[in-house]
């Protein structure tokens, strides 16, 4: 599974906490392929979540067993810094798409830990979201692991980067001139309106943030908007530079979710 080349605002959303829009530096890495590749990110010597070298796990759809992987311990999911959780992000992923008992129940512990700190939950998901090819983020219900998983995550971290990977990529389909880029961005954008909208009833925040962005999309000053929150993605507007097209397409995207 590798990340889409989509877009280097992507790595705005990733590389900064939510907290801190107007921190955001315009970069990629030059090697996206470093950030994603095996288990070199991951500290040297890690121990595993079983005594072996390796995790075989039995892939029920596939009659295989995927061996070839190194898994991160539950440790290293929840306290990891950003980098490393791409690569733990990366097995992840692998777990979702081939779901079994045995690897459902890895999966879910796994993301438990994971989603439990914002680096986790970004590694996750710019992973999760940006998977090349038909991916478990396609299928039309979240993957029960990654459902359990989110149900129990701090919505204050989760609700927003939700926001942001929605109204990013829908933007970047406008501002790309390159078809195929365009394209990606929309795929990632999809994705993300999925979790967003089954996060829609399970917090309230969800909608704060929507009616937000919306406001500020229109320009209009919607009823019952939280000033704090339109303040907020008044300025993430501004870092990125949004213009009219952009923000119209943000607009009818969200209002989806609404």
């Amino acid at each position: 599974m590798r990340l889409h080349s989509f877009s280097a605002s992507l790595a705005l959303l990733l590389a900064r906490d939510v907290s801190s829009v107007s921190s955001f530096v315009v970069s990629f890495p030059s090697s996206i392929a470093y950030l994603r590749s095996s288990t070199s990110i991951a500290p040297s010597g890690a121990m595993q979540l079983t005594s072996s070298s390796t995790r075989r796990i039995r892939m029920a759809n596939a009659g295989e067993e995927h061996s070839s992987s190194t898994f991160p311990t539950i440790e290293q999911a929840a306290k990891d810094g950003f980098l490393q959780q791409l690569s733990h992000a990366s097995e992840i992923c692998s777990l979702l798409e081939q779901p079994s008992p045995e690897s459902d129940s890895m999966a879910a512990d796994l993301l438990k830990a994971q989603l439990s700190h914002s680096d986790g939950v970004r590694g996750f998901f710019a992973t999760y979201l940006t998977g090349q090819g038909n991916t478990a983020a396609d299928e039309k219900d979240i993957p029960t692991p990654l459902a359990n998983a989110m149900g129990e995550a701090d919505m204050d971290v989760l609700v927003p980067l939700a926001c942001m990977n929605v109204v990013m990529p829908t933007a970047m389909i406008s501002m790309h001139t390159d078809p195929e880029l365009s394209a990606n961005a929309a795929k990632t954008a999809e994705r993300g309106m999925r979790v967003l909208k089954w996060l829609e009833d399970k917090d309230e925040s969800v909608k704060t943030n929507c009616q937000a962005i919306l406001s500020v999309a229109t320009g209009d000053n919607l009823d019952g908007c939280d000033g704090e929150r339109v303040e907020f993605w008044k300025k993430f507007f501004s870092s990125y530079g949004y213009e009219d097209k952009q923000t119209k397409g943000i607009a009818e995207a969200i209002q989806k979710a609404l």
